[in-house]
């Protein structure tokens, strides 16, 4: 039912309204073709007011729905055809310049609601998008803990007197910034910044809290990946991260835990574990990168099909973002682990931890670096020898076109009959003299190697 009812469909049954509407003001139909043309109209029609009827239905908002513009496209499509059953107005609305303004009024509307298939679905898919609810988990800063789902009124009571947890809010948009802030206590524009509106991996020191925000490479369908930011907010005694969409870097990070990191203070502890799990993410991602490019290398060289070359330019996409994204964590774990940026309760414990994961991004981004080149080297041998084998096309096109060329200018000279001509010459003659020629030709191209 509801491919039926879906916008797709819809504007097909919209252009096929419009054109059943103008059938009889174009053409001299009988009045059985016009009943059927009409009776189709009124199903469509039938069909528009349930889909209607039912999106009015669920809207959260009846008013917001009703005042959409393109719901008033689609009230429209339904009420202009209703009017002429009214019983008061019949007569009048069914008089010949009447019926016809409104059947070009139907027209106008039917083509709108048609030309805004498009439009409605790019729509819908923000609104849902936007209308996805926050989702919070919330990690306890006991020993041997496990994530668990949060309430909103539990994150609502730690924001009053935050204790050694941590919680994690994913979806969080333009949509629930404000909630978010007013909780928090935390600045709408500051979130805004470092979570919605920033491009790369940093970290900062700014008042009471230590801010870092990283991407989190998501493998997707078909290979590709998608990236999640994510922004966490370390206090002195707490730690809470806001994510664009929902991540399982927390469970990572339960899993993550060093011996050395067992006796540092709470914040520093999950900030550590957060970026380690943020690094084996990265590190798993490299590795499935390294395996496709070994599948591609095995392929045969002179099989190369537009697939080839499909996924090996998906692949240098995805190692260039990858590559940008490490050498910007690289920086910032190096800043860390240097002590330019400072985390809360800091001390010179963490430090060695650090170095290794700043060790680890480096070598990360090394290998991406070296990914991405042998992609491109793969691409670009592929690329020469499919133009080689193009030349070689070209190349014996190039001699059948020139042996060619030899038959079709003697039989222009000499036309179809050889009698009365000027010159004494036989068919056979002719045939042998054609003959040695294309052979004499076909040598020279052998010698200059275009056949080989």
């Amino acid at each position: 039912m509801r491919w039926l009812l879906g916008e797709v469909f819809l504007g097909f049954l919209a252009i096929v309204a419009a054109a059943l509407t103008l059938i009889p003001l174009l053409f001299n139909v009988s009045s059985r073709t016009n009943e059927l043309l009409e009776a189709g109209q009124w199903l469509i029609i039938l069909l528009f007011a349930v889909e209607y009827g039912m999106g009015a239905v669920e809207a959260p908002s009846k008013r917001r729905f009703v005042l959409n513009p393109w719901r008033l496209v689609d009230a429209a499509t339904i009420v202009i055809p209703l009017l002429t059953l009214i019983p008061g107005a019949s007569g009048l609305l069914r008089s010949s310049p009447v019926l016809r303004l409104l059947r070009l009024a139907r027209v106008i509307a039917l083509g709108a609601r048609a030309g805004s298939v498009m439009t409605r679905g790019e729509e819908t898919a923000a609104v849902q998008a936007a209308a996805a609810p926050m989702q919070i988990k919330l990690l306890p800063g006991g020993a041997n803990t496990e994530p668990r789902p949060a309430s909103w009124e539990e994150f609502v009571r730690w924001a009053r007197d935050p204790g050694e947890q941590w919680f994690s809010l994913a979806n969080v948009g333009a949509d629930n910034l404000a909630a978010v802030a007013e909780v928090t206590g935390i600045p709408k524009d500051f979130i805004s910044k470092h979570l919605l509106a920033t491009g790369y991996p940093h970290a900062e020191m700014t008042g009471r809290h230590f801010s870092l925000f990283v991407w989190v490479p998501e493998p997707g369908s078909g290979g590709t990946v998608t990236r999640n930011g994510l922004l966490l907010l370390a206090s002195e005694r707490s730690v809470v991260t806001f994510c664009r969409r929902p991540a399982s870097l927390m469970e990572q990070a339960a899993r993550a835990e060093g011996s050395q990191l067992g006796g540092l203070p709470f914040p520093v502890r999950i900030t550590c574990r957060f970026l380690q799990a943020v690094l084996d993410t990265n590190e798993t991602l490299v590795a499935r990168f390294e395996r496709e490019l070994s599948e591609l290398e095995d392929l045969p060289v002179r099989e190369s099909r537009p697939q080839f070359f499909e996924r090996t330019f998906r692949l240098k996409k995805e190692l260039s973002a990858a590559q940008t994204d490490l050498w910007r964590l690289r920086g910032v774990l190096k800043e860390l682990a240097e002590g330019k940026v400072r985390l809360p309760r800091s001390g010179s414990a963490e430090l060695a931890f650090l170095r290794e994961l700043a060790d680890s991004a480096d070598y990360l981004y090394e290998t991406a670096s070296n990914l991405r080149e042998g992609v491109l080297s793969l691409i670009d041998l592929h690329l020469n020898v499919v133009s080689f084998e193009m030349n070689r096309v070209m190349r014996v096109l190039a001699v059948l076109s020139a042996l060619g060329l030899i038959p079709a200018i003697v039989g222009g000279l000499l036309g179809m009959n050889l009698v009365d001509n000027p010159w004494p010459l036989t068919l056979s003659q002719v045939a042998f003299s054609v003959c040695l020629a294309m052979v004499i030709c076909l040598y020279f191209f052998v010698v200059k190697g275009w056949l080989r």
